[in-house]
């Protein structure tokens, strides 16, 4: 648009398979530059567009890249992520503003453990550096609800470390609720009632176990186990006594997502270690009679396959066309219904409810300028518990299947994520991730 913020001018349309972010000037002014990654993947690329005739150059493509900076004397400044989540660098490229081509390998700059990239500004004379560091941690937190299960009263963080902290499932009286946590290195399996101070280890080891859950009868505890290497599948469901022990496995599952990519309410790609997000994933109902049900991803589709958790693999349930890093979604304590969401940038965010034995489907839409950032079922189906990211904040709700909304939480320094009540209905465990961020200045010799 002109200076005077007007006749504005198409540059160029975007493919909603893709996550553009921090658009900036070239030093010439000649040349829009951006980052752009694909939705659930950890790969993206800065690029540069001519305004003029529409050409596009990749700079620079990799893994994890966060914010950059291109400075006057040729410089491509950036943020990434490193192969694990706890390292995060600066770098520079030289690239000539003229053509827009590098030239020579990219330098290190920093070499920082245990934070998570951030932005990036440049002085005008090029040698200072600004950039953030942040640290998140996820932990379990524990509300007590009132008879009528809309309104949470007083509640109680359950997880006392500084890791990372997920919830599952409930222990079938639902006296302990599940989660698995890295805090001893790999992610393990514990249980927690509301009263203890410390959690009873139940799963251990090398490899990541996720996702704990009871089998509708009780009489097995199922989780999901990541290869070590957390690269692309297979990935196993495996089943074990409630109380621990020896493991079996259930059935192989297609990997994919197994860094938890996801993705904030503005799209800054958020690399969360055990992200909610993750496929492949799994439910289980309370009802003794009803299927647990495996999600896998596809690229643009979610297929839902019934599951025994002696006998493996039954009959495919169904399939929702959807990317897979912006869906979430949740089946009903009966086991008939799946509810899911699918975060779109730009439209208000709605749930859809789809009936498993005929397909029918129903949409109860949301809060306006809200994004959807994780959903599950209330117990005996009296509604949805649904988490919500606003640009001022997040927000745990109540969503009746009438579309009426309650607000429990709402909060400007916290995020709400991955509610789970329990199976009588009196608390519900959730996620409160929290972020540290400072800003830091970096001089260039």
């Amino acid at each position: 648009m002109d200076r005077n913020a007007e006749n504005p001018k198409e540059i160029m349309k975007l493919d909603p398979r893709f996550d553009f972010q921090g658009p900036k000037w070239s030093p010439d002014g000649r040349r829009v530059v951006y980052r752009k990654n694909k939705f659930g993947s950890r790969e993206g690329s800065i690029e540069a567009r001519t305004i003029a005739d529409g050409t596009t150059t990749v700079l620079y493509a990799g893994l994890g890249l966060q914010d950059f900076w291109w400075t006057a004397d040729g410089r491509l400044i950036y943020s990434q992520a490193g192969t694990s989540e706890d390292t995060h660098d600066l770098w520079e490229l030289l690239v000539d503003p003229k053509t827009a081509q590098r030239s020579g390998e990219p330098r290190r700059l920093t070499r920082w453990v245990g934070y998570a990239p951030g932005l990036v500004s440049v002085s005008t004379d090029g040698r200072r550096i600004v950039t953030t560091k942040g640290y998140h941690q996820t932990d379990v937190y524990l509300a007590e609800l009132d008879s009528d299960g809309h309104h949470a009263k007083t509640e109680k963080r359950l997880t006392a470390d500084t890791r990372f902290d997920w919830p599952g499932g409930w222990t079938k009286d639902g006296k302990e609720i599940l989660f698995f946590s890295d805090r001893n290195g790999s992610f393990n399996i514990f249980k927690q009632s509301e009263s203890a101070s410390n959690p009873d280890l139940v799963i251990s080891g090398r490899e990541d176990s996720r996702s704990p859950q009871i089998s509708p009868d009780g009489k097995w505890l199922l989780y999901i186990v990541w290869p070590n290497d957390k690269g692309p599948g297979p990935v196993r469901v495996m089943r074990a006594s409630p109380s621990g022990g020896s493991s079996d496995a259930v059935l192989e599952a297609k990997g994919s997502f197994a860094n938890g990519v996801s993705f904030t309410v503005d799209g800054e790609q958020d690399i969360q270690k055990g992200a909610a997000r993750s496929f492949p994933d799994f439910r289980c109902p309370a009802s003794e009679t009803a299927s647990c049900i495996l999600a896998e991803a596809e690229p643009d589709e979610i297929r839902f396959t019934f599951f025994d958790p002696v006998h493996g693999r039954v009959s495919e349930a169904a399939r929702v066309r959807a990317l897979p890093a912006k869906f979430f979604w949740d089946l009903s304590p009966d086991g008939s219904q799946l509810a899911y969401g699918e975060f779109k940038s730009e439209e208000n965010d709605s749930i859809t409810i789809l009936t498993l034995k005929d397909g029918k489907t129903r949409r109860l839409q949301l809060v306006a300028e809200s994004t959807l950032t994780s959903l599950s079922w209330a117990a005996g189906q009296g509604g949805l518990f649904v988490t919500t990211k606003r640009r001022e904040g997040s927000d745990l709700l109540h969503v009746a299947l009438d579309g009426k909304i309650t607000v429990l939480r709402e909060d400007t320094g916290r995020v709400f994520v991955s509610p789970r009540p329990s199976p009588n209905g009196r608390f519900l465990a959730f996620a409160v991730r929290t972020t540290d961020s400072n800003v830091w200045l970096v001089e260039r010799k």
